[in-house]
């Protein structure tokens, strides 16, 4: 029998640590492109304040301004990671993946079980981009005050002109706003990176760490979309909420061999994730 796998159980702040990072290693969310609200336990209103005009020139009066409040709700939904393993499976490709790595390791316990999870803490971040930007539980675009543009199969050719829609479409009260951004999905972005670089301007748009824009505006990259989709918002009108503190939190990767005698690895991971937004008829959508 091979070294066995040492069970790492994670709980709490403890888990709440792991599964953070590995949530936000979502594009989305690492590269700090919405709004985070951690210590959700159930559910938290956002309230919205907005007003007509309020300020008058100045007379005996009082003239009573008005406010309008609105309430949103976000509420994760409770997430979970099942998977049975075959032990000697894993074995192997840990093996594999150490000799790679230069690494001669014949203990594979709590080694293992960090690759395992930073495999799959991957995966989480992955998942969490694409809830962010398409779940249809907690869609932050499924609101009918959203400024909607009709898009079309995008290429290299089109996409400047496509791009140029989105940004048309930006409410007056939103552009020029320091955190306002065009949200692309991966074709979008691959095809405007083409098409400046064709143009000759990639040296001045897209130079290292400085940002992609577009008339001003940066432009991100959110694998989260789909495809031929585009979004204009504030990053502080979107928002994704969790709660990675709570008990209900937790990464295990389990030996099942030093328990019930079978040959496979069980791991199983729960938190929660959420996603609402602000404002919607501040956010301009482009799809087709």
């Amino acid at each position: 029998m091979g070294n066995p796998i040492t069970t790492a159980s994670l709980y709490a702040g403890e888990a709440g640590a792991y599964l953070g990072a590995a949530a936000k290693s979502g594009k989305t969310l690492a590269d700090g492109q919405i709004t985070i609200l951690e210590g959700i336990k159930y559910k938290k209103t956002l309230t919205i304040v907005s007003s007509a005009s309020i300020i008058a020139d100045a007379d005996c009066d009082f003239s009573d301004g008005t406010l309008t409040l609105t309430d949103r709700v976000l509420e994760p939904t409770d997430k979970k990671l099942n998977l049975s393993l075959c032990a000697t499976d894993l074995e192997q490709d840990w093996q594999a993946a150490q000799m790679k790595a230069g690494a001669n390791n014949s203990n594979m316990g709590a080694d293992f079980a960090a690759f395992m999870m930073d495999y799959l803490g991957a995966q989480i971040g992955e998942n969490i981009e694409t809830q962010i930007w398409t779940d249809t539980k907690t869609n932050l675009l499924a609101d009918g005050t959203v400024v909607d543009v009709v898009g079309v199969a995008l290429n290299q050719t089109t996409i400047i002109a496509e791009m140029q829609k989105v940004y048309d479409a930006i409410p007056a009260n939103v552009w020029g706003k320091d955190d306002l951004r065009i949200y692309a999905g991966t074709n979008a972005i691959r095809f405007y990176i083409a098409a400046m670089s064709e143009l000759g301007y990639m040296n001045a748009y897209y130079a290292g760490d400085v940002p992609l824009l577009f008339e001003g505006v940066e432009v991100v990259h959110a694998p989260g979309l789909a495809v031929d989709t585009m979004v204009a918002a504030q990053v502080s009108n979107l928002y994704w909420g969790t709660d990675l503190q709570s008990d209900a939190t937790s990464f295990k990767v389990l030996d099942q061999r030093d328990t019930t005698g079978a040959n496979e690895i069980r791991i199983a991971a729960n938190f929660s994730s959420g996603v609402q937004h602000g404002v919607g008829a501040d956010i301009v959508l482009y799809k087709r």
